[in-house]
């Protein structure tokens, strides 16, 4: 009697102390460890954000409906629009603050309710991504990831600072921990070893051993050759094209994160050269906290690209299924002089309608939304199945604020992103009508993560028209 080779989903690569998570596979497909039959690849849901808003001219098409031809700001997602709805007319009331408007856009944004207007940092209570991973985190090595780029600022006006450099908040005091550099957030996802007391006897001199180092130097795909091998002698054919293509992003992300790691030059040093707020209201201080250079690329793109990869693999693993990401902090004042955007990104939002700072302004737009248009093609060419990973994702990108200048909240410029595991239907541009909460687009993505959730912050219930007709 012949049996069949068949591979439970938890079915992990190890060697010397470590395990690797496997991509979906089709030999998956049939049945769990337990021998029950298995469903199809799991809903992965993610909350980018960029700050400052946006230059809504180059932002929104022209017209509801099929998106034929995109607006400037959102070109790069040409190839990808079938995949894309762009959603009008969501607002954030709960963004808004009575006397600034950065850090409650920021703090308040995933949280559905208002700041509190103190130096001591309290919001409305955990963001709509720690909600879910609280549901569903017990399934993943990791219950959910928070992503940035940029470390913050001191607030202004009593405000707190904490809320312009967070959007995932674990409860009403705790944001949940932002992780800004490649080889920490690489080592903490696929460099997993037991842990073990340390010995306090032991002499400083290094020490031939046979234990796995913890750093990027010691591969993980070297630590799991063994059984690498043994796996693929006993797949078939496109598991196999799979599993090579899976292990080839690895090992490009394992050598782009070890050179990162022995250059202490960051792109920090550049792009906060200048006072982040020298050209703002004059009553607006800026403290930047600079973070070691060594582990984070000399370039801004090349740091959000190795990030998003790295985020890609998590998905792609199954490691963890939700996550955020920060383009940067709410008030940032970076410059990005590699796009001839020299000037503080703050002070360029503050545009006064003026046609200089609205061209650099779309420049910034536009570089933040091809990165994220990358990681898309990157997910579209992972096969999961009959589908791909890009499938089987929901990723809003947006902001708090609308335009920049003049600190609205309605409006937002909101792009949906992935097919919900078949629930979504792109490429349209939908347009709500005035006063729609985003909190009902929240509402919806989660019971797409198969919560059943009634209400959340300030939602009138679930957002309408995703499926389509």
């Amino acid at each position: 009697m012949t049996h069949r080779f068949q591979l439970s989903r938890r079915s992990l690569l190890r060697g010397t102390g470590v395990a690797l998570a496997l991509p979906w596979l089709d030999v998956m497909s049939n049945c769990s460890a337990a021998g029950r039959r298995e469903g199809k690849p799991p809903m992965r849901m993610a909350f980018f954000y960029v700050p400052n808003g946006v230059n809504m001219d180059t932002w929104r098409p022209s017209e509801a409906g099929s998106l034929d031809e995109l607006p400037t700001t959102l070109k790069s997602l040409e190839p990808l629009k079938k995949h894309i709805l762009v959603l009008s007319d969501l607002e954030a009331e709960h963004c808004d603050g009575p006397i600034a408007a950065h850090e409650p856009a920021g703090g308040g944004y995933l949280v559905g309710k208002k700041c509190k207007h103190s130096e001591e940092p309290e919001v409305g209570g955990a963001s709509i991504d720690q909600i879910v991973a609280r549901e569903i985190g017990h399934e993943t090595a990791i219950d959910s990831l928070a992503m940035g780029i940029d470390p913050g600022h001191r607030g202004d006006h009593g405000y707190s600072g904490t809320y312009m450099s967070h959007i995932s908040w674990r409860n009403k005091t705790t944001p949940t921990a932002l992780e800004l550099n490649p080889k920490q957030l690489y080592e903490r996802l696929f460099h997993g070893k037991a842990p073990k007391r340390p010995d306090w006897n032991a002499n400083d001199a290094p020490s031939e051993s046979t234990e796995p180092s913890d750093s990027v130097e010691a591969s993980v795909l070297d630590l799991v050759r063994e059984d690498t091998k043994s796996l693929q002698r006993k797949l078939g054919f496109n598991d196999r094209r799979k599993l090579d293509q899976y292990l080839e992003g690895l090992r490009s992300i394992e050598k782009r994160v070890e050179m990162a790691s022995r250059d202490g030059y960051s792109h920090h040093q550049d792009a906060f050269s200048k006072d982040p707020l020298a050209d703002a209201d004059e009553n607006e201080v800026s403290e930047l906290i600079i973070p070691n250079g060594k582990g984070i690329p000399a370039e801004y793109a090349s740091h959000v690209n190795l990030m998003l990869d790295i985020m890609t693999l998590a998905f792609q693993t199954d490691s963890t299924r939700v996550a955020t990401f920060m383009f940067s902090y709410e008030k940032s004042g970076r410059a990005y002089p590699e796009i001839n955007a020299k000037g503080s990104h703050h002070s360029t939002s503050h545009h006064k309608k003026q046609q200089e700072n609205l061209e650099q302004l779309t420049r910034i737009n536009t570089h933040h939304m091809e990165l994220f248009a990358r990681m898309l093609q990157r997910m579209s060419e992972i096969s999961e199945g009959d589908s791909t990973l890009l499938d089987n994702v929901l990723i809003c990108y947006g902001a708090g604020l609308s335009d920049g200048n003049k600190h609205n909240n309605d409006n937002l410029p909101i792009v949906l992103a992935g097919g919900g595991c078949g629930t979504v239907q792109g490429g349209r541009h939908i347009v709500y009508g005035e006063k729609t909460p985003i909190c009902n687009l929240y509402v919806e993505m989660a019971s797409r993560m198969g919560m059943s959730m009634e209400s959340f912050g300030d939602s009138k219930g679930p957002l309408s028209e995703l499926a389509g007709s």
